[in-house]
């Protein structure tokens, strides 16, 4: 079920993600996350939130549905408690907002370190989440794999 391995990304994020099959399909098929150009009805992604202690603090995951908000490629956005109250749903502006940096992969991030936020985004986007120290120092040695 994971997309690739995804080990790392607790150390590194700290997160965690999975892929379901047809979108699991979709990235195998494209051969990673950044060449896959639309994922196909029903793909969903799911991806876990850790804090620097490593303890789940929440999951959020993506859901592609056939008609659903042809504006921003029909996916259903959902953010959810450890657990599973559901924190926000449906048409998230501002999960929205921040995806719309990688269009041309469908909304759909890569892991770190093959994509990173900048800085400025993150704190933007996540403001009661501190910056992992792991992360910073990805940001400091893939400078090129910054999103812009």
């Amino acid at each position: 079920m994971f997309c690739r391995d995804f080990s790392f990304a607790k150390a590194c994020s700290p997160r965690s993600a999975a892929a379901g099959p047809s979108a699991n399909d979709a990235i195998n098929r494209a051969g990673s996350i950044e060449k896959v150009k639309r994922y196909p009805n029903g793909a969903l992604l799911i991806k876990e939130n850790y804090d620097a202690h490593k303890k789940l603090t929440g999951v959020t995951a993506m859901l592609k549905l056939d008609g659903y908000d042809k504006a921003d490629r029909d996916w259903v956005m959902g953010a959810y408690k450890p657990d599973g109250q559901v924190v926000s749903h449906g048409k998230v502006q501002a999960c929205i907002a921040c995806h719309a940096m990688v269009t041309k992969q469908d909304f759909v991030f890569a892991p770190p370190p093959a994509q990173l936020l900048p800085a400025s985004i993150w704190k933007a986007f996540f403001p009661r989440q501190a910056m992992s120290a792991q992360y910073v120092k990805l940001l400091d040695q893939h400078p090129d794999a910054i999103v812009k």
